[in-house]
């Protein structure tokens, strides 16, 4: 047997490796170019798709014509030895029209791996988009039967294998001869690229009996339920399966691929592959640790290779080999390092998926004990960070220091734990995300890859132990996730308390209707009104969206990948939605009974209402007020809490705040007196006839919404055009030159404040304008402009407006503050918004400006506002990072994937300030005088800490006192300190409560 770090697993009998990169030395050019990827969606999508679905059955696929490249350029017709005096080529297809229009539009298909350039994936500037797009295409090659090399397969020619090899071992020998791609952000797509890549032939692989179980089903569909079973439940058993399938109900047509299958999965099961080449690469490999555990485990593994032992062994070796892969500096014996990784990755899939079976009969310690492993095995496979293993590992000793932890903490630490298969998602979504959504117009079955890669891997054992774990938690504390009728454990996590009813809908539907709970790939920066929001992956969960959520009392769940199918398959139906405060979930089919209980909620807990002080409000002043002259209690006077928290934080910080001033409520009050239209009546009296026609219009919705939306077009497009006038003019210019030393050379951000934010039981976080960068007088000039007009648009009326009773005293005023190029930034909120719990932080930071407040897949940590001690929840893996633009506005380049963003110092700094918020800022109050959490938002710049917004931290008094909501706590709060027995095994009986009845 032949070995292939190609596919997901590798389950062959390993032979020391004879694999020499000095095959590879001679690197061949093919026509045309590696192109980055295409910006966006191009306009010809579907033609390019037409494109690719011929080639498929063409019998050429995407080549013209066979032809030699030779090392001196000379392109020559096909004949013998055509290259000898043209320094040596290779002979393989050349593109056809249609795939070089492809390749000039950014799409790097078709590739010939003979042809590519090892120098373009490495040095300071690889081009990384290109070979992830040609990864992917490998991944479609081996799950579509070729994909678009289907038909020309059969063209002699046109792809010699033994080029095709020598060609991806130039491009692995460079990439592992370049420092860089030792980075331990980069381990993840080296290793992908050695998994993907045709080094060698593969048999028996986890992916390849994958892709031959979806290949027979395509062709029987009888055999859908045997591939089910073999993607989501596999089993070394599953081979009988297939040979008895195909003698009782199997096509006579198909008998060699059932029995290939078969034959793949008694090999997949089989003898370790991985001790022979463990011990083989003992002697050979550099760092002394590595070394000996090679040989002292290899020999284990060889002498017990029972599923257990594998899993134990594979994950250790796994973690190790990843731990060290930075100091083992010969190519070779890192590229032998990687392939055993990969080998060892099949061990701990087999054993996983065989002790998946007996889980029964195991103690919650030997369940714990096995995530660990599963853990670590992510770890070495590049799923996990250092810190991600860290914390799995310190929630385990949490748990054995216990001795018997209560329900509650068990509970607690499973739901940190439950956060694995989400982490390993984002980290493949950072690598992998942005080329899958490129190739998805082109190639839809791309969208398959990270659910085949993360299923084909140890997270299908990970999240097997989870759940049942979770399951055990929730029974011990007698409550229970509901799935339209189904119990489910780890597989459904709380962001946001709360209880609706509405339909599910698709988040990629272009009209979003306020009923819907949507079902969202991920947090998005701007989302209208909706009454649920189900998300794939929660971004950050302080953003402006999930702040605003929580506020309203709007549930959020994190919907894992596993129960993503159950989801999507009850899109178009009513459904009830309710997510309790200690994080039950219950997403069921909404009915009639339904009916008393959310008329017994509403009359309980009224809706939220925003009631701006309309007393205080100056809507007569109209001069430009600095920063430094801002206080808190200007805040609904003359401006919104955005200049007013800056200006006191200005007053008690100093430079710490970057400098500015605020454009008041007035001067947008002055500029609605001006004529709606020539000989029309005043903006602001057009405004309130308009709001009147609205609300009397409510019996009829299609013609309210229709005159909703025919009004805010006509005021925002009127808003847009406006000019304030010379003396508003003046004010601009003179305070732009004594607060930044010019009119108009210095970036700004020109950011909105409206007199109905942060109110009492309303934040309004994110629902307007910020213009980021803006360089140039005439630019801020229109800035404003945009800021005025923000509040009236259909999202932020839709947000706000059932909320309000006078919507005609919504009044913006304008903060323009200098830009500040955060290296980091993001949010911190003074309480555990998941628990409520006080005495600490919870702070979503990424790199760049703006972090943490537009959805992005934040780094998340939980930091004792005593010790400053942080409990690491999420990375970040935003794929790139904002940059501001000498010229105004704001780009992207790629994201660092560093696995921390804050330093121990930086850490410091928030929570020395955090503790200081209520002493200084008499505004984080309730009505009752109550302290309230700060939602603060900061940045860095050269490790010191500047702040950019504070505010009330305000939740939903609906979710938190919804008597319903309570109910589905009700058992966590009779058994959450009920002492549980870590040696007993799930799914016994729960402990009686005294006086409960049997």
């Amino acid at each position: 047997m032949t070995l292939s770090p190609r596919s997901p697993m590798i389950g062959l009998a390993l032979m020391p490796l004879a694999m020499s990169l000095a095959v590879a030395d001679t690197v061949h050019s093919v026509a045309g170019t590696v192109h980055s990827s295409p910006e966006s969606a191009p306009s010809n999508a579907a033609a390019f798709r037409a494109t690719i679905e011929a080639f498929k059955e063409a019998p050429r696929g995407p080549f013209e014509r066979l032809r030699w490249f030779c090392e001196d350029g000379a392109v020559l017709e096909p004949k013998a030895y055509a290259c000898a005096d043209h320094g040596g080529g290779v002979q393989h297809g050349e593109w056809n029209e249609q795939a070089l229009a492809l390749r000039e539009a950014g799409f790097t298909l078709a590739n010939v791996l003979a042809g590519l350039d090892p120098q373009d994936f490495v040095g300071s500037d690889p081009d990384l988009a290109a070979l992830k797009q040609i990864l992917m295409e490998r991944f479609l090659i081996g799950w579509d039967d070729g994909w678009i090399f289907r038909g020309a397969r059969g063209y002699r020619g046109a792809l010699q294998s033994e080029d095709e090899e020598a060609g991806a071992k130039a491009v692995v020998k460079a990439m592992l001869e370049d420092p860089a791609w030792r980075d331990p952000a980069r381990f993840m797509l080296l290793r992908e690229t050695v998994r993907l890549l045709p080094l060698q032939t593969d048999e028996g692989s986890a992916a390849d009996v994958r892709e031959q179980a979806l290949l027979l089903a395509s062709k029987d569909k009888g055999f859908t339920p045997l591939r089910v079973k073999i993607h989501n439940q596999p089993g070394g058993g599953d081979a009988a399966r297939v040979r008895e399938y195909a003698a009782s109900d199997g096509k006579a047509a198909l008998a060699q691929a059932y029995e290939s299958l078969a034959a793949d999965i008694d090999t997949l099961y089989g003898e370790s592959a991985a001790a022979p080449f463990a011990l083989d690469l003992a002697p050979r490999i550099g760092p002394p640790k590595l070394s000996a555990a090679l040989s002292d485990l290899g020999a284990k593994l060889a002498a017990d290779p029972s599923p257990s032992m594998r899993l134990a062994v594979g994950a250790r070796l796994l973690g190790l080999i990843r731990k060290h892969f930075p100091d083992i500096d010969d190519p070779q014996l890192a590229l032998d390092a990687l392939v055993l990784s990969l080998a060892l990755e099949t061990d701990v899939y087999v054993g996983g998926a065989t002790l998946l079976t007996q889980l029964d009969g195991l103690s919650r310690r030997q369940r714990i004990e096995l995530l660990d492993q599963s853990a670590e095995a992510l770890y070495g496979a590049g799923f996990l960070t250092t810190r991600h293993l860290v914390g799995v590992k310190q929630a385990r000793m949490r748990l054995e220091d216990a001795g018997e932890p209560s329900v509650n903490a068990y509970r607690e630490e499973l739901r940190y734990l439950a956060r694995g298969p989400e982490w390993c998602g984002r980290w493949l979504a950072f690598n992998f995300g942005p080329t899958v959504d490129e190739l998805a117009p082109l190639e839809p079955e791309v969208h398959l890859y990270p659910q085949d890669r993360l299923r084909g891997s140890p997270l299908l054992f990970y999240s097997g132990l989870i759940d049942s774990l979770v399951l055990d938690a929730n029974q011990l504390a007698g409550i229970q996730h509901d799935l339209f009728g189904e119990r489910v454990g780890a597989g459904l996590r709380a962001l946001n308390p709360g209880l609706t009813r509405g339909v599910i809908r698709s988040g990629a539907d272009e009209n979003i209707e306020p009923d819907g709970i949507y079902l969202l790939p991920e947090t998005t920066a701007e989302l209208p009104r909706v009454s649920g929001i189900l998300t794939q992956g929660e971004g950050s969960s302080l953003s402006h969206v999930q702040l605003l959520a929580r506020n309203l009392g709007i549930p959020n769940v994190v919907v894992g990948e596993v129960l993503l199918p159950r989801a999507n398959a009850r899109i178009g139906k009513a459904a009830v939605l309710a997510v309790s405060p200690n994080g039950v979930v219950q997403l069921v089919e909404d009915a009639p009974r339904w009916d008393s209980i959310f008329g017994e909620e509403s009359a309980a807990q009224p809706d939220v209402m925003i009631r701006p002080d309309l007393e205080k409000l100056d809507i007569q002043s109209t001069d430009f007020v600095p920063l430094a002259s801002m206080r808190a209690s200007d805040s609904g006077r003359t401006s919104g809490p955005k200049g007013a928290n800056l200006g006191e934080l200005r007053h008690t910080f100093g430079d710490a705040v970057p400098n500015g001033f605020v454009i008041p409520f007035g001067a947008f009050r002055k500029l609605l007196d001006q004529p709606v239209e020539e000989g029309g009546p005043p903006v602001f009296e057009w405004m309130v006839e308009s709001y009147d026609a609205i609300a009397a219009a409510a019996s009829k919705p299609a013609r309210q919404q229709k005159l909703v939306s025919d009004f805010l077009t006509r005021l925002r497009g009127w808003i847009l055009s406006a000019d304030p006038g010379p003396e508003f003019k003046g004010q601009l210019r003179t305070l732009m030159a004594q607060t930044f030393g010019s009119a108009g050379e210095m970036g700004v951000f020109v950011r909105s404040d409206t007199n109905v934010e942060d109110l009492e039981g309303f934040t309004g976080a994110g629902l307007n304008l910020t213009v980021a960068n803006v360089v140039g007088y005439d630019n801020i000039l229109q800035a404003i402009r945009d800021v005025w007009a923000s509040p009236f648009t259909e999202r932020a009326y839709g947000w706000r407006q059932s909320h309000m009773g006078d919507p005609e005293y919504v009044f913006p005023a304008v903060v323009i503050q200098a830009a500040l190029p955060s290296e980091t930034s993001g949010v911190m909120v003074t309480v555990d918004v998941e628990t409520g719990e006080s005495g600490w932080l919870t702070v979503a930071v990424s790199e760049g400006p703006g972090g943490g407040v537009e959805g992005q897949s934040a780094e998340s940590l939980r930091i004792s506002a005593r010790t400053g001690a942080a409990q690491f929840l999420a990375q970040a893996t935003e794929p790139t990072r904002p940059v501001l633009l000498p010229t105004g506005g704001v780009g992207r380049v790629p994201a660092s994937g560093a696995d921390r963003l804050l330093s121990d110092d930086e850490i410091g700094q928030l929570v020395k300030f955090a503790n200081s918020a209520h002493e200084n800022f008499g505004t984080l109050k309730d009505e009752k005088g109550e302290p309230l959490p700060a939602d603060v938002e900061f940045g860095f710049v050269g490790g010191r800490l500047s702040l950019l917004q504070i505010r009330p931290f305000v939740e939903s008094g609906r979710a938190q006192h919804s008597a319903y909501l309570s109910s589905l706590d009700a058992g966590l709060r009779e058994r959450g300190a009920t002492p549980v027995a870590l040696d007993g095994i799930p799914g016994q009986p729960a402990p009686k409560i005294q006086g409960e009845k049997s």
